[in-house]
C-alpha cells in the first residue's frame, strides 16, 4: 500500500512511476479488506475459545501449549520459502515467458515442502509427550493431568502442517501471480474451522471442547488449502508430479530459504521463551498473553500485512530493474503511511486496554483476574505495535533486494535483548512494583522489537543508498504530536466515563481521540491525511 509522500512541501511522487503506486495501492486495499475480515473472524474465534475454555483452566493451558509446535512446523519449513525465496524466483519464469518452468518449479516445491513437513509432523506425533514436557515440565510437575490432554491435543493438531505446507506454496504462486483475494481470504476459512470445532462441543466440559479446536484445525486447514484452487484454475496452473533436488529454480529457493528459515526460527523461539517464562508464573498468564498478542495482531494484518504483501512483488520487480529511486520511494510512501495508520490503533490499545478486553472476553475469562491479565499484557504490547508494522515493509525490501540474511541477523540481535529484557522486567523490576510479571514479558518483547527495526532501517539506509530519511523524520514528529494529543483526549474522556458501560467508554474514548488526531494532523499539515482521502474518493468514483 504505497501511498505517496512528500519531501518537506514539495511532492516527490510526481516524479515516480505511477502504475507502480497504483498497483501497490489496489492491491494493499483488496488485501486489507480480506485481512480486515479474516481478523474480525479470528477475533470471535479468540471469543469463543475464551467463552469455552477461560483463561485460567488446564484444558486452556493445554491448548495453548499443544498449538504452538504444528505452527511452528509450518512457520519454519513453509512460511520461509514461500515468504522470501519462492515468490522471487517463481515471477522470475514468467517475466521470462517460461510459464511451463515456473509451473515446474511450482509442482517441484510444494512436493518436496509437503514430503519435509509430512516427515516432521510424523515424528513430532511420536515424540509429542516428549515435547510437552519439554516446554511446561513445571506445569506437567504440578498437574500431571495436564500432560495427556496436551499430547492428544497436539497429536491432532500436527495433521494441519501436512496440509498447510501445500496451501503456502499454493498461497505464494497466487501472490506472485497478482492474484490477492482467494490467498487473503483463506485465513478466513481457516479461522471458521476452528470456531465451528469449538462451538459444535460447546457444553461438553472444556476437555472436549478443547478437543473439538483442535479438530476444528485440521479442517480449517483443508479449507484454506481447497478455498484458493479455484485461483490456480483461473491462473492455468499445470501441476505435474516431480519431485527434484538438482532443479536450478529449487536450487535458488533453497539458497534464499536457508537464512529466512532461521529467522523465522529465531521468531519462533521467541514464543517458546514465552512459554518457558510463564512455566513458574500463575496458571493464565500463557493464555492471557496469547489473547492480547491476538488482539495485537489485527492491526498488524489489516496495516502491515496488507501493504508488505502488495508492495513485495512491485518491490522485487523494481529491485531487479535496478530502478533504486523509485524502490526508495515507494518504501518511504509505505513506511509512512503504516506509521500514520499504526500510532493511533497503539494508543488505542494501550489506553482503552481494560474497556476493550471487558467488553470482548468477560464471559470467556475467569472473573476480573481474567481481564486483568490479558489487559495489562495489551498495555505492554502496544507499546510495541509500530515497530511490528514496521517490520512487515522493512523486513520484505531487504526481500526484494535478494538479502535474506540481514534480517535474520537483526531478528538475532532482537531475540537476546528480549530474552535478556524479559527475564529482567518478569524476575525482577515487577515483581518488585508489585506489578503482574507477564507484563515484563510483553515489555521486553516491545522493546526488543523497536531495537531490531532501527538496526534494519540503518541497514536498509547504507544498502539503497538512502531511505527518505528526512521525510520520514519530517512526518514522524508531527504524527508524535497527534498521537500525544489524541492519548491525553482518550484519557480524559475514558476518566470521565468510568462508572458507564465499557462499550460507550470505548466507542466515545476512541471516536474523541480518533477525532483529535485526524484534527491534529490536518493542523500539522501531515500529508499522509490527504493522500489517503484523495486515494479513497478515486475508489468510490471509480469503482474499477
Amino acid at each position: 500500500m504505497s501511498n505517496e509522500n512528500k519531501n518537506k512541501e514539495q511532492p516527490v511522487v510526481e516524479t515516480a512511476v505511477p502504475s507502480s503506486h497504483s498497483l501497490v495501492m489496489r492491491a494493499a486495499g483488496l488485501v486489507g479488506v480480506a485481512v480486515l475480515l479474516s481478523r474480525i473472524v479470528g477475533l470471535v474465534r479468540e471469543i469463543v475459545i475464551r467463552a469455552t475454555l477461560g483463561t485460567t483452566t488446564l484444558p486452556a493451558e493445554a491448548y495453548e501449549i499443544a498449538a504452538r509446535f504444528p505452527e511452528t512446523i509450518f512457520l519454519i519449513i513453509a512460511g520461509g520459502a514461500i515468504g522470501s525465496a519462492f515468490i522471487p524466483t517463481f515471477a522470475t519464469y514468467f517475466e521470462q515467458d517460461d510459464s511451463e518452468g515456473g509451473w515446474r518449479l511450482f509442482s517441484n516445491v510444494i512436493n518436496l515442502v509437503t514430503v519435509v513437513v509430512t516427515a516432521v509432523s510424523l515424528l513430532s506425533i511420536l515424540f509429542a509427550p516428549n515435547l510437552v514436557i519439554w516446554l511446561a515440565d513445571e506445569k506437567v510437575a504440578a498437574n500431571p493431568e495436564l500432560l495427556p490432554l496436551t499430547v492428544r491435543l497436539m497429536r491432532i493438531m500436527l495433521l494441519s502442517p501436512i496440509i498447510f505446507g501445500a496451501s503456502g506454496v499454493i498461497m505464494g504462486a497466487l501472490n506472485a501471480r497478482q492474484h490477492f483475494l482467494l490467498p487473503s481470504l483463506a485465513p478466513t476459512i481457516y479461522n471458521v474451522g476452528i470456531i465451528a470445532g469449538g462451538l459444535l462441543l460447546a457444553g461438553n466440559g472444556p476437555e472436549t471442547v478443547a478437543t473439538g479446536l483442535a479438530i476444528g484445525t485440521v479442517v480449517g486447514a483443508l479449507g484454506h488449502f481447497l478455498v484458493q484452487l479455484p485461483g490456480l484454475r483461473q491462473k492455468e496452473a499445470r501441476y505435474t508430479a516431480v519431485l527434484s533436488l538438482r532443479d536450478p529454480g529449487v536450487k535458488q529457493v533453497m539458497r534464499l530459504m536457508s537464512p529466512r528459515v532461521l529467522g523465522l526460527s529465531f521468531s519462533e523461539v521467541n514464543k517458546f521463551l514465552i512459554i518457558l517464562l510463564t512455566d513458574p508464573m500463575a496458571t493464565g498468564s500463557l493464555p492471557a498473553l496469547n489473547s492480547a498478542f491476538r488482539l495485537i495482531i489485527m492491526p498488524q494484518g489489516i496495516i502491515g500485512q496488507a501493504l508488505g504483501i502488495a508492495a513485495f512483488p512491485t518491490l522485487a520487480s523494481l529491485a531487479a530493474r535496478g530502478e533504486r529511486d523509485e524502490m526508495r520511494q515507494i518504501f518511504a510512501d509505505s513506511l509512512r503511511i503504516l506509521l500514520f495508520l499504526g500510532m493511533p490503533f497503539s494508543v488505542l490499545f494501550a489506553v482503552l486496554a481494560h474497556p476493550i478486553v471487558s467488553f470482548l472476553f468477560e464471559w470467556g475469562l475467569t472473573g476480573d483476574e481474567g481481564i486483568t491479565f490479558v489487559s495489562f499484557a495489551l498495555l505492554f504490547y502496544a507499546l510495541g505495535l509500530v515497530p511490528l508494522l514496521a517490520l512487515e515493509v522493512v523486513a520484505r525490501t531487504f526481500y526484494a533486494l535478494s538479502d535474506t540474511l540481514t534480517p535474520v541477523l537483526a531478528g538475532g540481535v532482537q531475540i537476546v535483548i528480549m530474552w535478556l529484557l524479559s527475564l529482567w522486567f518478569s524476575q525482577t523490576v515487577f515483581p518488585q512494583q508489585g506489578w503482574l510479571p507477564l507484563g515484563g514479558l510483553a515489555l521486553g518483547f516491545s522493546i526488543s522489537n523497536v531495537i531490531e527495526v532501527l538496526l534494519l532501517l540503518w541497514l536498509l539506509r547504507r544498502k539503497l543508498g538512502g531511505i527518505q530519511g528526512y521525510s520520514l523524520l519530517n512526518g514522524l514528529w508531527r504524527m508524535v504530536v497527534a498521537t500525544l494529543l489524541m492519548a491525553g483526549g482518550i484519557w480524559w474522556v475514558q476518566n470521565w466515563l468510568t462508572e458507564t458501560a465499557v462499550l460507550l467508554q470505548i466507542i466515545m474514548a476512541g471516536g474523541v481521540g480518533s477525532v483529535i488526531y485526524l484534527f491534529a494532523c490536518a493542523g500539522l499539515r501531515l500529508e499522509e491525511l490527504n493522500r489517503l482521502w484523495m486515494y479513497g474518493r478515486r475508489r468510490l468514483n471509480c469503482p474499477s
